[in-house]
């Protein structure tokens, strides 16, 4: 029985489905910041995904979710199970099986783009992952709300809490990674996830996966910012490994 039907999905993410030009060649999956934030501008309000980025993808026949795990979710079993179960909804609703799937997000997000495509059973084509929370053991009591909604997230699972938050912390899952494109977006100022740690997170994933990663390094900016440039760049990378040419 599948719990997420397709005539639902609008009861459990929002899309650009209003927006989508003919035939479904992309999915991009987008995960929240913490409290719901988004790096391409979701909201966890019910609405049509409607902003530049969703209508370009849109534009190329390419569906824009962004999910609804929690505004507490740090990349848990809860959040790539509903992910999946979207996705299957998505695949039923279009009739197809075969398209490139994107996971992207920021912060909490970007981390929850890349524990999906370790946990997700679909495959994933490509990630962008922008400013992410790389080392969960790390930066656990970095700031309080930090510490209880990461419990919250861990403590159901049937293990140490040790155990469990390596389980959701891209630096522990480097050798479970799939072998795919990544952009992982740094910057330079962040005040709360070490830029530094992160760039050495990006390298052993680079050698991980014999190169695939994109590193890209914002100087002298802050957690979750953009240069215009590297905006577009982002949104470039998700458009080139998710639009296929049918």
């Amino acid at each position: 029985m599948g719990f997420i039907k397709p005539e639902d999905l609008e009861r459990y993410c929002n899309t650009n489905a209003a927006l989508l030009k003919g035939p479904l060649n992309g999915v991009v999956v987008e995960f929240p910041g913490l409290g719901g934030n988004s790096c391409l501008g979701g909201v966890m309000d019910f609405a049509v995904y409607d902003n530049t980025y969703t209508r370009r993808f849109a534009e190329k026949g390419i569906l824009s979710v962004y999910t609804f795990p929690g505004p507490w979710s740090w990349g848990n079993a809860a959040s790539v199970r509903i992910a999946d179960m979207i996705l299957d909804a998505v695949f039923e609703k279009y009739g197809v099986t075969d398209v490139p799937v994107v996971a992207c997000g920021g912060s909490m997000g970007g981390l929850g783009a890349l524990i999906f495509c370790a946990d997700s059973k679909h495959s994933i084509s490509a990630c962008a992952s922008a400013c992410p929370c790389y080392d969960v053991p790390g930066c656990f009591e970095k700031r309080g709300d930090f510490s209880r909604t990461i419990l919250s997230a861990v403590a159901g699972y049937g293990e140490t809490i040790e155990e469990a938050l390596k389980r959701i912390s891209p630096a522990h899952r480097i050798a479970d990674m799939p072998d795919i494109p990544y952009r992982i977006v740094c910057d330079g100022a962040d005040e709360i996830f070490d830029a530094d740690g992160m760039k050495r997170y990006a390298e052993e994933l680079d050698a991980k996966t014999g190169g695939k990663v994109t590193f890209v390094y914002l100087e002298g900016l802050c957690h979750g910012g953009f240069s215009a440039e590297e905006r577009e760049a982002f949104h470039v990378f998700i458009e080139e490994n998710c639009a296929i040419e049918r």
